[in-house]
Parts: structure tokens; C-alpha cells; sequence
């Protein structure tokens, strides 16, 4: 997989898998982020760890310290997880993430909207004379 080029800083917690510190907003404060999922376009998918209560922030925590938590991303592993309560851990954070673009935009990926990272096209040719060159 290539690297994509990104506009904003993530810093990988040396604590936990699966967990970073990203400038969500380009102004020089980290927030502590659960990532979900990174996509090849360069999007990740991720949610603030601040906004859970303990009882939350506790059922993410077993989650990151499964034996298996390093070899899968924390999209895979929550969908196969089942909560204290009966609830898909999938399921239960899914409405917290986010997505995040290559170049800093934080989007809500159930709005309609996907980051594409860079797209390269052809020039558009305005006549037939002008017809580009592959």
C-alpha cells in the first residue's frame, strides 16, 4: 500500500494499539482518537475518547488489550466483539465516528459525503481538436 500525504498530525499512543493523538482542527491541539479504520484513499475513520463516559471508555479499553488487538484494525475487531450489555461493540461506537480526510477535513461519513484523498483526471478537452493525449 503507498503512503498518502496528509495535511493535519497524528501521533500513535505507545501505550495502546489502535489509539492516536491527531490535530483534528490544524491548531496545534492533539486530541486522544480511536482508530477505527484507515482506507487505502487515505480517510480514517476514527471518534474522540473524550466524549465516552468510564463505563464506555472501559469497554474500549478490554477491547484494545485483546490478545488479537495488534494483528486486526479496531473496525474488524469490534464487529466481532459482543458488550457486557448485549450490544455489537460495532454496532454501539458506530455513531461516534468521524472521517477524517488526507487534507484535514473532518467529515460525518453517514451524511452522503466520502473523502477520495487525491483524484488525478484527464484534462477535458472543450472541442474535438482538443482532444487529449493518453
Amino acid at each position: 500500500m503507498s503512503q498518502v500525504q496528509v495535511n493535519y498530525t497524528i501521533k500513535p499512543s505507545a501505550e495502546y494499539p489502535h489509539l492516536a493523538w491527531i490535530d483534528l482542527q490544524n491548531d496545534g491541539v492533539l486530541h486522544e482518537c480511536a482508530i477505527m479504520r484507515r482506507e487505502p484513499s487515505g480517510n480514517i475513520l476514527y471518534f474522540k475518547t473524550n466524549s465516552l463516559d468510564s463505563i464506555d471508555k472501559r469497554r474500549l479499553a478490554g477491547i484494545l488489550m485483546d490478545r488479537n488487538a495488534r494483528n486486526f484494525q479496531l473496525w474488524d475487531l469490534m464487529a466481532n466483539k459482543t458488550l457486557g450489555n448485549g450490544v455489537n461493540a460495532l454496532t454501539y461506537f458506530h455513531q461516534l465516528v468521524k472521517q477524517l480526510t488526507p487534507t484535514g477535513k473532518t467529515i460525518d461519513p453517514r451524511a452522503g459525503q466520502i473523502g477520495t484523498g487525491t483524484i488525478r483526471t484527464a484534462p477535458v478537452a472543450t472541442n474535438a481538436s482538443e482532444t487529449p493525449e493518453v
